[in-house]
């Protein structure tokens, strides 16, 4: 028997911001230069990864196990 449904949790957006940003930072202060599909495919990455660790502790609260 299945509970109440509960609202998925927020992409973290803001985190993946954050993540290309630092990554350009970084190319231009080591390189000078700016690789922006690299730190696109490195920040959604990140993100996607994010959000699944979120998706998987949001399960785990409400099923009571953690």
């Amino acid at each position: 028997m299945r509970g109440v449904a509960h609202p998925p949790p927020p992409f973290p957006l803001s985190e993946g911001i954050g993540i290309f940003i630092g990554i350009v930072a970084w190319d231009v202060l080591r390189a000078g230069e700016m690789e922006l599909l690299k730190a696109s495919l490195i920040a959604a990455t990140g993100a996607l990864i994010w959000y699944g660790a979120r998706c998987w502790l949001s399960r785990r609260k409400h099923r009571g196990s953690l």
